[in-house]
This record gives C-alpha cells, structure tokens and sequence, in this order.
C-alpha cells in the first residue's frame, strides 16, 4: 500500500475515534452514575466537558496547523486525546473524568481539521474523490456501529469504551508519523487570536455553568458565572470585529444562506446531543433496558444518515437544497414532539416514530446544510467559512445540552419522575428544530455553483 492510502488509514484512525465517541459515551452514562455516584449535573459535565473544549480551540487549532504544520498538530491532537482516554478510563470519581474529557476534547480540536487537510494533502486532485469518500464512509461505520460496540463494551464494563481508545489512537499515531508528509500553509500568517480564544473559553465555560448549576445554586450564586459569561461573550463579539485574524469572522452571517444553513446546523446537532444525551438514560434506567439493548433501540437515530447521505448529491441535484433541509427540519420538529409525548411506560413504537423521523432529518439536513453554506461563500472565505460551521456545530451541542438539562432538572425537582422531565424538556429541542426549520426556508438558496470539493467532507458525518 502506497504512502497516500496509509496516510488515509492513519487519518482515518483518529476520525473513527471522534464519531464513535459522539455516541458510545451516552450509552456509558447510567454505569457510569452508578459506579462512581456520579450527579446528574456531573453526567452533563462529562459531555459539555468535551464540547466545549473543542467548541473553543477547534478553529484555532486548525490555524496553528497551517502555521506550524498539520502533521505535527494532528499528532498532538492524538497523543492529547490517548492521554485524556487513559485519564477517563482510570477516573474513580466525577471530576477526575470531566477533567479526562477535558483533555479528549483538546484533542480532537485539531484532528478534526486537520485530518482532512493532511489527507487532500498527499492526494493529487483526480484521486480526492476517491480518498475522500473512504475517509467519510469511516465516519458513517463509526456511527454505525457505535450505539451497538458501545452498549457491548459498557454492558462488561463503561471503562472500555475509554481503553478500547488506546490501541486506535496508537495505530493512528504510527502510521501518521511514518507515512504523512508535514505541509504547512504560507499564506496563513503567524497571528493568533489569544483574547478572542480566552474570551470564547470564558464565556461559553461560564454560561454553561450557570445553567447546568441552576438546580443546585442559589440565585445569586447563578447570577456571577452567567454574567461572567455574557461579557465575556461580549467582549468576544467586539474583539472579533477588530482583529486581523478572527476566530470567528461575524461578517460571514451576512451572507443569508450561511445564515440559515448554520442555524439548521445549530438546531439539528445541538437536538443530536441533547437527545443520545437523555435517551439512552431513559431507556435505561426508567425502562430497564442494558446497555447494548437501549444501543440497539437507539440505531434508528443514527443509522438513516448512513443510508441517507450516499444519495444526498442526486437528492439535492433534483429538489434542492432548501427543500431538502426544510423537509429535514420539519421531520426532526415532527420526531422531537414524539418523544414530548413519552412516560415511563411508552411502547418502542412511540419511541420508534421519535428516532426515526429525527434520523432521516440527520441524513436530510447534512449535505444540503453544507452545500447551501459553502457554495454561498467568495473563494478567498471557503475556509473560514468551513471552520465557523464547525465550530458551529460543536458549541450548538453544548449550548443545546445546558439548556435542555436546566429544565429538566427544573421539571425533575425533588420528587418528579425521569421519564415526565425528559418527556417535558425535549419541548426545548422541539422549539429549537421548528425556529431552525423557519430560518431554513426563509434564508437558505439553492447553490449556483458547485462545492469546492476540499470541503466536501461537510456534506458527511461530522456531529
């Protein structure tokens, strides 16, 4: 096998990493409540520990890459990540897991990026397609197979879903150290946006504390990290309008159909993680399901994308991308209020007409929610257009997540049931897809031009 196909395998190994986390380590979460008496506010820690460690760094951690070399940041990424899997799977209580999460999503800030630069890299531009279209199907296995390995793996032990982490992420390490050249990129400067980083890590750190605390604080001790976070957040709007190299460019959500393509982003992904957030939980303990059963009941969420995104260029070819992703956000509205409407005795059938029609939005939305974005940008801001939706993407997940788990906790009170409070905060995401689904069909326009193709991997897997 030449030197390309291994840099792909390597790549690929880390990719494969991030897409069976996104779903694994929700299914892990009840073990893990009950082996380490770990809090509900804790289990939320543990998946808003990740997100927003890579909603803060994954943009800059890209930029470092084309600056200092994206072989080397990538390796970084892997090593980081290994190390956060080890402090995870060793963890004895809740914060020293957090703190491991912590670290696995550092990691994956630059290998998300980077992976696909490295491998159009080393790819000459007849064969991308090719390589490009392995390295998204490796993506589609992950999520695939995820919600099944996952539930196996918990169901012996939720420790191995972290250590199973280690023998991947060593592969990848190898093989991306003997096979990938280093490339770098000369026209990308030597800035970094420091306060607009620090600034972003404050204020989303901030603001998720607030809401995920808001059961078990006072009012005024809510009321410093959520101001905390509102000027922080402030202060990142205003730093971005001034400096040379932003980490996010606010200009580009002028542009009407990167506007809406990345507010179906937002709703649909951050939905994504708020529903393998609580569902898994439900299934588990309300209905006493194990892990690799409530594994298997969850397939319908993940597995339509798979079978969905193959055909997402004939589909958008022949209805269009505005068509396509308002259908997409209608389903995900129609599936969200399915399971409002769940207690702690639904049939699978209730649950079924919930994930399904959510899954299929997931394929629906994906393609055309990239197409739409990029095909509307100037050449010279396709690539920190990819990055904000990225970006977008991640923090969406961690944003929709706090809020969802605020109320929750708020209808959970001291003695409500589960079932009821996950039934009443899904309304939450429910509100969050039909405001997506608006703004879908009010802003996104079907493409006039074709994707440049380097940022196809957008049209794939990437929760």
């Amino acid at each position: 096998m030449s030197r390309q196909w291994w840099t792909l395998a390597g790549t690929s190994a880390g990719l494969f990493l991030l897409m069976l986390d996104s779903t694994v380590v929700a299914l892990a979460l009840p073990s893990i409540r009950h082996d380490i008496d770990a809090t509900q506010a804790g289990l939320q820690w543990v998946m808003n520990g990740y997100l927003l460690a890579i909603a803060a760094l994954v943009v800059t951690a890209g930029r470092l890459g084309d600056m200092f070399g994206r072989k080397r940041l990538f390796l970084a990424g892997m090593y980081v990540f290994a190390l956060g899997s080890v402090l995870s799977g060793a963890a004895g209580d809740e914060l020293t897991l957090i703190c491991g999460r912590v670290l696995q999503g550092a990691g994956a800030a630059p290998m998300l990026p980077l992976s696909l630069a490295i491998v159009c890299n080393v790819f000459p531009a007849e064969q991308q397609a090719r390589a490009l279209g392995i390295w998204a199907g490796i993506s589609a296995v992950a999520l695939g197979i995820g919600p099944l390995a996952g539930g196996a793996l918990v169901d012996l032990d939720w420790r191995l879903i972290f250590w199973i982490n280690l023998p991947i992420a060593l592969a990848g390490i190898a093989i991306v150290t003997a096979a990938a050249p280093e490339s770098t990129d000369p026209g990308s400067g030597r800035r970094i946006d420091l306060p607009g980083l620090a600034t972003l890590a404050v204020g989303l750190t901030a603001v998720v504390l607030a809401l995920v605390q808001s059961r078990v604080w006072s009012a005024a001790e809510i009321a410093a990290p959520a101001l905390l976070g509102a000027a922080s957040l402030y202060a990142f709007w205003r730093i971005e309008h001034r400096v040379a190299g932003p980490i996010v460019d606010f200009s580009l959500f002028r542009n009407a159909p990167y506007f809406g393509a990345s507010a179906a982003a937002f709703a649909l992904v951050g939905s994504y993680w708020a529903v393998m957030f609580f569902q898994p939980q439900y299934l588990q303990d309300v209905r006493g399901h194990s892990a690799v059963t409530s594994g298997l009941m969850i397939l319908p969420v993940t597995v339509p994308m798979i079978f969905v995104s193959p055909f997402s260029g004939r589909l958008i070819a022949r209805f269009g991308a505005r068509r396509l992703m308002t259908l997409g956000m209608v389903l995900s509205v129609l599936g969200l209020f399915a399971l409002t409407q769940i207690d702690a005795s639904s049939s699978y059938a209730l649950l079924l007409a919930g994930y399904l029609p959510f899954g299929v939005a997931l394929g629906l939305v994906y393609a055309p929610m990239s197409t739409a974005a990029m095909a509307a940008m100037p050449a010279e801001k396709v690539g920190i257009a990819s990055g904000v939706l990225a970006m977008d993407r991640v923090m969406a997940g961690t944003v929709a997540l706090a809020v969802t788990g605020a109320v929750f906790h708020a209808l959970l009170g001291d003695d409500g049931s589960f079932a009821d409070a996950v039934g009443g905060s899904t309304w939450v995401l429910v509100a969050l897809c039909a405001v997506g689904a608006v703004f879908t069909w009010l802003f996104v326009r079907d493409p006039d031009r074709p994707v440049p193709e380097p940022h196809a991997h957008h049209r794939r897997f990437h929760l």
